[in-house]
């Protein structure tokens, strides 16, 4: 039996979700790139809706991937991510926006490995 930290479990459910989804298009790496600090400054129920309003409904399902992977269990794609980042609690926001920066950071990593390599 192995123990895996919360990290392990992030970086792992991002290589997954990219390793499926195959080449990556230009749109997408750049807006991974840049969404972890989106979270940061404006929180996470805005990115979202931000992210949906512009048709990034795979890397907001991907992001629902890697925090499913994590512990948040109801998260299984882009609208049941918007809908709890929307309804949340106050402490389960929190620790859900926390969570969401570093699984969106983890897709940041490897986005700019596998942008490396093409």
């Amino acid at each position: 039996m192995s123990i895996h930290t919360r990290s392990q479990k992030l970086a792992q459910a991002a290589y997954d979700t990219l390793s499926r989804q195959g080449m990556l298009n230009k749109e997408y790496v750049s807006f991974a790139k840049k969404f972890p600090a989106l979270i940061h400054t404006c929180g996470l129920a805005q990115s979202v809706a931000f992210a949906l309003a512009k048709s990034e409904h795979d890397y907001i399902g991907n992001l629902a991937f890697v925090l499913n992977a994590a512990g948040h269990d109801e998260l299984k794609d882009a609208n049941s991510l918007d809908q709890a980042a929307r309804t949340a609690e106050l402490g389960v926001y929190i620790r859900l926006s926390r969570d969401a920066i570093n699984a969106a950071s983890w897709l940041k990593r490897y986005v700019e490995a596998a942008e490396e390599t093409i």
